[in-house]
């Protein structure tokens, strides 16, 4: 596969009037982007390489990037957002650029990527940094800050991220210099932050979020898309069917694509849930499973089709005393349906409320609505 350079000399060879291009892809000059192409101490920004790349030759960028890295000097600035990028979309060759980048004699991205590595090595777990060289870098206190919101997220501390959120956010924007490392930074903090805010029915804002990291689509990993896709598709549960399942589609169509894993992180429950909800044939009912929420995908199903009875005896199958929180708040929502109990859907909210899902807390509450009670009253049940 031909490097970078010789790949865009080829390209500007053929073709003189990409130079044109290229300078409103990247604003860089024809003298800037010659001594690029023609000497190799000389490192460009790695979003602008990019930008140049994807708007040159597409179909040839991914393997070129990839040379390029592997002959990046590491002791060059650019390498600290080289490294930011590799783990961001989780390549394979991520680690092994890192121990590169370890061995830097330049000191500052030496100890950027000692920081990196001691976060990398156990994702599962949350290190104590040295405050005093942060506070020398204030790019990696803004890591520190958003390797913390995910250690907080991986332990459900909910309330407490939703604390801190201001703080993250304005530590990213505020503290790191470099434009192409912050907008990857804002995308950790989206990442997290979209899904609590659809959780907590934060609808525009989750929106916001989503969307922010689908402008950056053709420079993040599947992981990220796939996270993105997803809430937007929920987000239009209550709102608009089409739009909702447009994007739930295009979730689990990237499920499909991606390498296996044996998971499809329950988009097809999203789905079903979906689509009983607006009164359609749901797609993919999984009638062997025993898997709580599959069990749950088929009593709603039962209910839409007004067979309380098979309703009734499907919702049997479930174990109530191994049932999770979540689970169990839509346990007690299909409960109440079958036995008219609004003591039941009172429980499901509550349980709702515990877990942080305002999201699905409307499904008791508007069956709740359904029967007359005050709509002004049942709102403020979700009010903190």
């Amino acid at each position: 596969m031909p490097n970078v350079r010789y790949l865009l000399s080829k390209e500007l060879q053929a073709n003189p009037s990409l130079y044109i291009k290229i300078s409103e892809i990247s604003g860089l000059t024809k003298e800037e982007l010659d001594e690029f192409l023609f000497d190799k101490t000389i490192f460009l920004d790695f979003g602008e390489l990019l930008n140049i790349m994807n708007g040159v030759c597409p179909e040839n960028s991914a393997e070129s990037i990839k040379q390029y890295i592997e002959t990046l000097d590491v002791n060059h600035p650019t390498a600290q957002q080289v490294l930011e990028y590799v783990f961001i979309n989780r390549f394979d060759y991520c680690y092994s650029f890192l121990e590169r980048m370890l061995e830097a004699t330049n000191e500052e991205n030496r100890y950027f990527a000692t920081v990196y590595k001691q976060h990398y090595k156990d994702l599962g777990q949350l290190f104590q940094y040295d405050l005093q060289e942060i506070a020398c870098s204030p790019t990696l206190h803004a890591f520190k800050t958003i390797m913390e919101l995910y250690a907080l997220y991986r332990n459900d501390e909910i309330p407490t991220i939703v604390r801190k959120k201001e703080y993250v956010e304005y530590t990213i924007k505020n503290f790191v210099r470099d434009d192409f490392i912050r907008n990857y930074y804002l995308l950790h903090y989206y990442r997290v932050l979209m899904v609590i805010s659809l959780q907590r029915y934060e609808i525009s804002e989750s929106r916001r979020m989503a969307n922010e990291i689908l402008h950056l689509k053709d420079r993040i990993g599947q992981n990220f898309l796939i996270n993105a896709y997803h809430v937007l598709g929920m987000s239009y549960l209550y709102e608009d069917y089409d739009q909702g399942l447009y994007y739930l589609y295009k979730t689990r169509e990237m499920y499909i694509n991606r390498p296996a894993t044996g998971r499809d992180g329950d988009i097809h429950s999203s789905i079903n849930l979906h689509q009983i909800l607006w009164g359609k044939e749901p797609e993919d009912l999984r009638f062997s499973s025993k898997k709580h929420a599959d069990v749950h995908d088929i009593v709603h199903y039962y209910i839409m089709k007004n067979d309380f009875e098979k309703a009734r005896q499907t919702l049997l199958q479930v174990n109530e005393a191994e049932i999770s929180p979540r689970d169990n708040a839509f346990h007690f929502l299909y409960k109440g349906i079958l036995e008219d109990s609004t003591d039941h859907f009172y429980k499901s909210i509550m349980l709702f409320k515990q877990i942080g899902d305002k999201l699905h807390c409307q499904l008791p509450i508007n069956e709740l609505k359904k029967k007359g009670l005050n709509s002004l009253l049942l709102d403020t049940l979700l009010v903190n």
